[in-house]
């Protein structure tokens, strides 16, 4: 069976490219040549593409303009129209004439558009986008109910040919690991009587960085053994920098920057925080609690992924103390406990997760 899946780009702190590595990396390659049209990776980042290519993933990559891509993709699809399925990552309004187009240039296949963000306001052109979507589509996911009512309208999971497709994790790497814990945090200094709150991901907006540094500097107002660590990279680093010495914690902040080896740095934290301004279903909250690490989320997060008892929620119009007084309630101290039971039976174990892709796969493109 031949499929072309459609990702944004290749790097490594791209919860969705994460998503396609992982799912791509648990399917059975024997029975699936798998194209994948994907950006370039960004310079700061780590790239998927080694184990990709080296799982038999074809790669195709394209500019990271917009309009470039849909361009490439036309001449592309012009070129190659034997698909069986095609997988497109979405998360935004132009995927839906884009999906137009694909449904256009490759009748023959099976168009699945999948779902990973939640970013209002609904607007017009959002409820457009939902029309052209459920006409060109012959199935719908979402990495949660609200992604994909998001981008598909609000009804799309009352209909048969919609699904989610949980953001699984791998549990052979993110479960709870004291040896991992007591590395990382020897690494940079950190005893066991000092409390780590800890954020993975790209600082960005949608992180709402500033916000976290915010809640931060009440934590470490009311208790002086807090110290945060920023893992990941992004634009807004240089203007956290800054207002970590405004806040008086420029020395309690630890910018780590990208990091091949997540597992070992979330079971480090003591808290993970989360106090996005939108999300789809982030990965990273599913990761914490593989690791076994409380988290703090903001209610903007959608709680499809909020599997274990370990998540909880605060609105960002919550002041920061109150931010700072739930993280510390919640933190917890020493190595983390194993809740793996109530994620596998949720369906978040990765390999569980492909095959029920593969099923889907094979039922849409008549696969054995």
């Amino acid at each position: 069976m031949n499929i072309l899946m459609i990702s944004n780009h290749l790097g490594v702190q791209s919860g969705v490219q994460r998503y396609v590595q992982n799912l791509l990396l648990n399917m059975d390659t024997r029975r699936y040549q798998v194209d994948l049209f994907v950006g370039q990776c960004p310079p700061d980042q780590a790239s998927t593409a080694p184990a990709l290519e080296a799982a038999g993933v074809r790669l195709f990559p394209v500019p990271d303009h917009k309009k470039d891509r849909i361009i490439a993709l036309y001449h592309h699809l012009r070129q190659h129209r034997d698909y069986d399925i095609i997988h497109y990552h979405t998360a935004s309004k132009v995927g839906a004439p884009v999906s137009a187009m694909m449904r256009l240039l490759c009748p023959g296949a099976k168009l699945i558009v999948h779902s990973h963000i939640v970013y209002p306001p609904m607007t017009l052109t959002w409820r457009l986008a939902h029309g052209i979507y459920q006409l060109s589509a012959h199935y719908f996911l979402g990495c949660g109910v609200a992604a994909g009512r998001f981008v598909f309208g609000d009804r799309i999971d009352r209909r048969k040919n919609f699904a989610v497709a949980c953001n699984a994790v791998d549990k052979r790497r993110f479960h709870p690991d004291a040896a991992a814990r007591a590395d990382v945090r020897a690494r940079y200094g950190l005893s066991d009587a000092d409390r780590l709150a800890g954020f993975v991901g790209r600082l960005n907006h949608q992180k709402n960085p500033e916000f976290l540094l915010g809640v931060f500097a009440a934590m470490a107002k009311a208790d002086p053994r807090w110290h945060l660590m920023l893992v990941g990279g992004g634009e807004k680093e240089p203007v956290l920098r800054e207002l970590a010495g405004q806040y008086g914690v420029a020395d309690r902040v630890i910018f780590a920057g990208v990091q091949s080896d997540v597992p070992a740095f979330m079971n480090a934290f003591d808290v993970f925080l989360l106090p996005s301004n939108f999300e789809g279903s982030p990965v990273t909250l599913v990761e914490a609690q593989g690791c076994g690490v409380p988290c703090l989320a903001s209610t903007n997060v959608p709680d499809d992924g909020s599997v274990t008892e370990l998540v909880h929620f605060l609105p960002l119009s919550a002041p920061f103390e109150e931010w700072a007084a739930k993280a510390a309630s919640i933190a917890g101290s020493g190595p983390h406990a194993d809740h793996w039971p109530v994620l596998e039976a949720a369906g978040y174990e990765l390999k569980t997760a492909a095959r029920r892709m593969e099923t889907l796969y094979d039922k849409l493109g008549g696969g054995a």
